[in-house]
């Protein structure tokens, strides 16, 4: 079977499921609708049965980690709820652009991706907008933004929409050669170091003005400078709530610790491949998201896994740990997580304990669970799901470069 019936099997498979799953959810009674929410509007649902992911813990001053010894209501899912999120999920499977190289390559600023729109994240980005009816060179518009964006710490980008296709693309992977109609500056106002400040913000402001200056075109702001920070403010507050991690320690039966080598082998029979920092990594071959579903590292933080040394490391324990809004469908990457993590246990002769070292249970795999789902729909109501190229962005800083 070549790879255009493939494909072609492949979406009957999907319209079929969707087809036969909506019709079992209009057989069911449709429950009472709730008011819209304003998307992008922050707040915390204090009537929620699951634990609320403010349950969450700090240790040492890092990360937030979720924990599995909060008290959970009992609360059986309405099979239409169940329904609806498994429409959503088929239908981004059915939507999502097919990449056969996913995996294989990480988009950069080098080289532009095929086919692909590049424009600002109304989301998370202060835009200035020129708009103009003549044309305007590459390097006339680019050559002034470079003078200064060296003033700038945010990520900030120069979007030009070509002058007779239509199409938006960033400046810096143009040839010299593009000429445009509208352009939009745009700076992020908030990354995994923080929001933007008013100094900054102000710099940049100043730079558009004098590109519309240059180029004798007016400016258009979307948010007014007091909005922009606003904005930041509200951006940090849903990182500072969301920005979690689900962790999973593997610690020794019996034996004192776990060989250096048998840790490689095991997790290599799991699926995962040692590389960044020298730790172990699940790699995202196929779904959105970040390129690492989650990763397995020393419980002692000072030591990582040297390849030279494996033969003589030892170590009292593990840990696998994934960051919640950076995974696609992290509810379900967490069901993945713990597999693996059993998988290893069984493997090395291990068992399983959670971040205060205590044995982790099945009622406490299910209380962290109900967390991540937690955090899945509350980030989604905010506009921003997580796993989404806006979701990476806000935090996992190498999504900014």
């Amino acid at each position: 079977m070549n790879l255009q019936y493939a494909l072609l099997f492949i979406g009957i498979v999907i319209v079929a499921i969707v087809a036969l799953t909506t019709y079992d959810m209009a057989r069911l009674r449709r429950p009472r609708p709730r008011p819209d929410e304003p998307v992008g509007e922050f707040h915390e649902d204090e009537t929620s049965a699951r634990p609320s992911v403010l349950s969450a813990t700090r240790e040492h001053g890092s990360e937030k980690v979720l924990r599995s010894d909060v008290e959970v209501a009992a609360r059986e899912v309405p099979r239409n709820e169940l329904l609806r999120k498994e429409i959503r999920h088929l239908e981004e499977v059915a939507t999502m652009p097919l990449d056969l190289t996913a995996g294989l390559r990480r988009s950069g600023r080098g080289a532009a991706e095929p086919g692909r729109e590049y424009l600002s994240d109304e989301k998370i980005d202060f835009v200035i907008q020129l708009p103009g009816e003549q044309p305007v060179a590459r390097d006339a518009a680019l050559g002034i933004f470079k003078q200064h964006e060296y003033k700038l710490n945010k990520a900030r980008h120069l979007y030009g929409q070509h002058y007779r296709t239509e199409h938006w693309s960033d400046l810096q992977l143009d040839s010299s050669r593009t000429q445009y109609g509208d352009i939009t500056l745009a700076i992020q106002l908030v990354d995994p170091k923080g929001p933007v400040d008013e100094s900054e913000l102000t710099t940049f402001t100043e730079i558009g003005l004098q590109l519309a200056d240059a180029l004798h075109r007016p400016t258009k702001l979307p948010l007014t400078f007091e909005q922009g920070l606003a904005r930041a403010r509200e951006l940090q507050e849903f990182c500072d709530t969301y920005d979690v991690i689900a962790g999973i320690h593997i610690v020794p039966n019996a034996d004192p610790a776990f060989p250096g080598r048998a840790i490689e082998m095991a997790a290599r029979h799991a699926g995962m491949e040692l590389g960044a920092m020298n730790i172990f990594h699940m790699k995202n071959t196929v779904a959105p998201g970040s390129r690492f579903l989650f990763s397995l590292a020393n419980l002692d933080e000072l030591s990582t896994f040297d390849p030279a040394a494996l033969d003589s490391f030892e170590t009292p324990g593990l840990t696998l740990f994934m960051s919640v809004p950076c995974a696609y469908h992290p509810g379900a990457l967490f069901g993945k997580m713990v597999a693996t993590a059993r998988e290893i246990a069984d493997t090395l002769g291990g068992k399983l304990q959670d971040q205060n070292r205590r044995p982790l249970t099945d009622k406490g795999i299910a209380v962290i669970h109900h967390q991540i789902e937690d955090i899945e729909e509350k980030m989604r109501a905010f506009g921003i799901p997580p796993g989404s190229e806006t979701a990476l962005k806000l935090f996992n800083e190498a999504a900014t470069l």
